[in-house]
């Protein structure tokens, strides 16, 4: 078995490991490699070209959230990576009802306004309430009848419609169902800011800015880490050993520290077999409790777009009360909406969350087009909706190097617990023998991926710190 070894071994090409090898190196420290099991960077960025014009979209990250107090914003506007109008209006569209009509606009002008005003009441009780085991789902289910007490007997079957379309942003922040999200830490006091923006050529430019003095040994493509032994040996105290498979070869790597950004998906499914010694109870405990969700998208190429450009895309709110699609267009009734991309003309993309999201994964491309077809000539009562020329669907629940999409904080967890996830694993000496980055190890921004850059950051700063002590 080959063996080589590193000062510094950061296991994971996403932004999190790429940020913090980035750090290191500008620090000083030059013998850090970097792991990657997949055979390209990026992680959960994965920038792809679809359709004949080659146009640049987001299988995975889509939105750089905030502005300048955000490092991924400062870095795209440095580098002129942004754009010109690329700022995203969640609740934009033209918003249809399943029978093929248009919702009133009065009406959804008012739901919108109650949504609004109950994600504020949500924000208000996580606040007040920090220890509440309530999910936003129980709290929504109670207060449901007040919520939508404004409006008349009349439209209150089309409002609820409305509202639990509405929903679907929500069930961004969990990638799933609200039933398991925490109402006490919900995440939910930024989510209409309007100032979410995309990267005209690609996230994957970003992260080339950020390798640009990366020598060309730094990064292993297709190098899966198989076991991490932490374990204090008589005859090299301060080494850590990753055992690795490494294009269908054995190989084994040594250092004197491991930066971990293996995301929470799949420390949930193999930390028993992945640690020895096993990982500390607490940091078990915490893997299992917090929530990873399950999210996908579902992009739509044509060669003309037959939407209106500028309206924000076209919104889907479906009748709360028939009857389910059955078979392999179940799924269907998971799309809240087909979003236009300001800086891409003919592209319409949709997420997919829960359930539904591992589901389509299945699924062949062309069914889901076609599916998707059915759906728009329905809610737009257009027979004339043409097939797109061009789709791809993510799998990231499935991927066997993410299993799911990213963190959230789950009924009985608290926003302490994902900043506990990011302890590292010390020596009898303190060393910090194994680290842990990643968008779950940030309690402030964990699910993106400023998150995710910045948790690199502070544990390269760590590496650095204990060197300089």
């Amino acid at each position: 078995m080959a063996n080589q070894s590193a000062e510094v071994i950061i296991i994971g090409a996403g932004v999190a490991g790429i940020t913090a090898a980035n750090t290191l190196f500008a620090s000083g420290y030059k013998d850090v490699k970097i792991l990657e099991a997949r055979n390209r960077i990026g992680g959960r960025i994965h920038t792809i070209p679809l359709g004949s014009d080659a146009c640049s979209v987001e299988l995975g990250a889509q939105w750089i959230h905030g502005g300048a107090e955000n490092p991924v914003y400062r870095m795209a506007l440095e580098h002129d990576l942004l754009g010109s109008s690329s700022i995203h209006d969640e609740f934009a569209g033209i918003y249809c009802k399943e029978n093929g009509t248009r919702v009133d606009k009065s009406l959804l002008d008012t739901v919108i306004a109650i949504f609004k005003e109950t994600v504020e009441d949500m924000v208000d009780f996580s606040f007040s309430d920090s220890k509440s085991t309530l999910t936003c789902d129980e709290y929504l289910t109670s207060r449901m009848p007040v919520i939508l007490s404004p409006i008349s007997d009349e439209q209150k079957k089309e409002a609820a419609n409305i509202f639990q379309s509405l929903l679907n942003i929500l069930k961004e922040d969990c990638g799933g169902e609200l039933t398991r999200l925490s109402l006490s830490c919900n995440g939910f006091e930024d989510d209409f800011r309007s100032n979410d923006h995309t990267l005209p050529a690609g996230f994957d430019t970003l992260l080339r800015k950020l390798m640009c003095n990366f020598e060309s040994d730094v990064i292993k493509l297709e190098t899966e880490v198989k076991m991490i032994d932490w374990s204090e040996k008589e005859n090299a105290v301060h080494s850590v050993v990753l055992r690795c498979v490494e294009r269908g070869k054995e190989m084994t790597y040594t250092a004197n520290h491991v930066i971990s950004t293996i995301p929470l998906g799949v420390l949930k499914q193999n930390h028993q077999q992945l640690f020895s010694p096993s990982l500390p109870v607490d940091k078990k405990n915490l893997i299992e409790k917090l929530g990873f969700g399950q999210v996908n998208k579902i992009i739509l190429y044509y060669d003309e777009p037959f939407w209106t450009k500028g309206n924000g895309g076209i919104k889907l709110v479906w009748d709360q009360e028939a009857e389910c699609d059955l078979g392999d267009r179940s799924w269907a009734r998971g799309i809240f909406a087909f979003k236009e991309m300001k800086h891409i003309d003919n592209v319409l993309i949709a997420w997919i969350y829960g359930d539904s999201a591992e589901l389509i994964e299945s699924i062949g491309e062309t069914r889901v087009a076609d599916v998707c077809t059915q759906v728009l000539k329905q809610f737009l009562n257009d027979d004339r909706i043409p097939k797109p020329t061009s789709v791809r669907t993510s799998k990231w629940c499935t991927d066997p190097h993410t299993l799911g999409a990213y963190t959230f904080v789950t009924s009985g967890c608290h926003y302490d617990d994902i900043g506990r996830l990011s302890h590292p694993l010390l020596n009898t000496f303190g060393k910090p023998v194994v680290m842990f980055a990643g968008e779950a190890t940030h309690d402030n921004h964990y699910a993106s991926v400023h998150g995710a850059m910045l948790s690199g950051i502070r544990e390269a700063k760590r590496f650095v710190k204990w060197k300089t002590n």
